[in-house]
């Protein structure tokens, strides 16, 4: 069923949007508005994400980008800031592996994917070179939008 209104739009985001919301970035502005001028219950994710946001949060904290507590709290309060955390391994697999066939591109990524082609969602994320590769493929471009371009409507 079509979504019909702003309200009622859902939106799949990647750990490179959910990354904004706690540490200091050059998206982290975006990301904000996204966590801003979206409810909650338009707001949901692989479990990849949350997986891929910690790890990044790890990688930054070893770095000294960022805190203990705002890498704590990626892990903590994520998973509040979202409607749902799907399952990426039954309920994705499939349709992310004929996304990967379809842009030759990474798994983790299609799974995002895979999950707003079947909630009938907008991917937003940071992540440039799978914009460009969506791009390049017909079928795919309505599925994602970049976080710098996401303005809500």
């Amino acid at each position: 069923m079509p979504v019909n209104s702003v309200e009622d739009r859902l939106w799949v985001l990647d750990a490179s949007v959910m990354f904004g919301w706690f540490a200091a970035c050059p998206t982290s502005d975006a990301a904000v508005a996204v966590l801003e001028q979206t409810q909650t219950t338009q707001r949901l994710a692989p479990d990849l994400a949350l997986i891929e946001l910690v790890n990044a949060g790890w990688k930054s904290h070893r770095a000294g980008a960022i805190t203990t507590d705002q890498w704590h709290a990626m892990a903590k309060l994520t998973p509040d800031l979202l409607s749902e955390v799907v399952s990426s391994t039954r309920a994705l697999l499939q349709t992310a592996l004929r996304w990967c066939e379809r842009l030759d591109h990474p798994a983790y990524d299609c799974l995002y994917l895979a999950l707003a082609e079947q909630r009938q969602a907008t991917l937003i994320t940071a992540d440039q070179r799978l914009l460009k590769v969506i791009a390049a493929v017909d079928g795919a471009r309505h599925l994602a939008i970049g976080l710098q371009t996401w303005s809500y409507r």
